[in-house]
């Protein structure tokens, strides 16, 4: 049985999803602090006039998420994907706003373990819209920036799927 703490976690940053991804390297986001993802179900009321419970069906299901990545500036030789190609999805610096190519593909890895040369991973893919980027500065305190994200579509890969 394997555990896995906040230090095995990643982000990793793709084009749009049609299939489960394997993301390489390249793709991860090199400075991150932490990810959340929350699934909310509505439930659509059935009751009717006549019954002393209420009944139910499932409705639409969303998913929105949060990331805090750090501000930094890459090392020579760094691999991956820098904070900016994450803020520009979002804070434009033209009138053309936001549109359907800043739609991402978003990989969230809660571990690996290394196997018989496969890793066994625990990864949730999806294509998302970033829906907001702050910047926070603070004396004493490392620069983050922290991300919200909604997931457009559904899951492609859920973990131990």
């Amino acid at each position: 049985m394997g555990f896995y703490t906040g230090r095995s976690g990643k982000l990793f940053l793709t084009p749009i999803l049609t299939a489960a991804p394997n993301p390489s390297e390249a793709q991860s986001v090199l400075k991150i602090r932490d990810w959340s993802l929350e699934t909310t179900l509505e439930l659509l009321e059935t009751t009717t006039i006549d019954t002393a419970v209420k009944r139910y069906t499932p409705g639409m299901v969303s998913s929105t998420g949060s990331a805090t990545v750090m501000y930094y500036r890459s090392e020579p030789g760094d691999v991956g994907i820098q904070f900016e190609q994450l803020l520009n999805r979002v804070m434009k610096t033209s009138d053309g706003g936001v549109t359907e190519s800043d739609r991402v593909g978003i990989v969230l890895r809660a571990g690996a373990q290394p196997g018989a040369g496969v890793d066994v991973k625990d990864d949730i893919a999806f294509n998302a819209y970033i829906t907001s980027a702050g910047i926070t500065v603070g004396t004493g305190e490392l620069t983050s920036v922290s991300l919200q994200f909604t997931i457009d579509g559904p899951f492609l890969e859920l973990v131990d799927s």
